[in-house]
């Protein structure tokens, strides 16, 4: 069988339960376009319709010898119908949680925001402190130093430089509890 370009639909599945792959290749072409478009109408994306096509196709080269088809193109339309189906319902987790990532990052651009006026405020607020402040509170925080070690460098007892940590704290908390309170309703709400 040198020729499959007019045989049909009927006899091609006959060759293929016979393991004839140039018989398989002639009905995959031949009915390609056609299934490829029912299950992109379902699909709504080209690779999840080219994959839903070629599952049929696998499938009915795996089974081909326990199948009894008569209606070939019906068998095939209906079959990549379910195919499509399947795939929806195997994919339709994943499109909410792309929703739902698209929502969170909607909410992380916001959050985003939201910190960068919360450090602008804090930046006022420290620009707002006295010098020495400011000084103790860089040293602790940025430097990470500890309280014995910028009482040794700026010559002042230790109950002193815990004194005016204590202060520039409650100062800040004072002074950024609004903003944080922003931050945290977006962050949990």
């Amino acid at each position: 069988m040198d020729s499959l370009e007019s045989t049909s639909d009927q006899f091609l599945f006959q060759e293929i339960k016979k393991g004839n792959k140039k018989a398989f290749n002639r009905l995959f072409e031949t009915h390609w376009d056609g299934l490829y478009q029912a299950a992109y109408k379902v699909l709504l994306s080209e690779d999840m319709a080219k994959d839903a096509v070629q599952e049929v196709f696998f499938d009915l080269w795996l089974r081909k010898l326990q199948l009894e088809v008569e209606n070939i193109p019906g068998f095939l339309y209906k079959a990549v119908r379910n195919q499509s189906l399947k795939q929806l319902r195997k994919n339709a987790p994943l499109q909410i949680h792309e929703d739902r990532f698209k929502e969170l990052l909607v909410n992380t651009t916001q959050e985003q925001l939201d910190l960068i006026d919360l450090k602008t405020k804090l930046g006022e607020k420290l620009g707002a402190l006295s010098p020495r402040e400011r000084e103790i509170f860089e040293m602790s925080r940025y430097q990470n130093l500890s309280n014995k070690e910028i009482a040794n460098h700026l010559n002042l007892s230790q109950r002193t430089v815990e004194w005016y940590l204590y202060q520039v704290v409650k100062e800040l908390k004072t002074a950024l509890t609004v903003s944080v309170l922003v931050i945290l309703s977006y962050l949990f709400y």
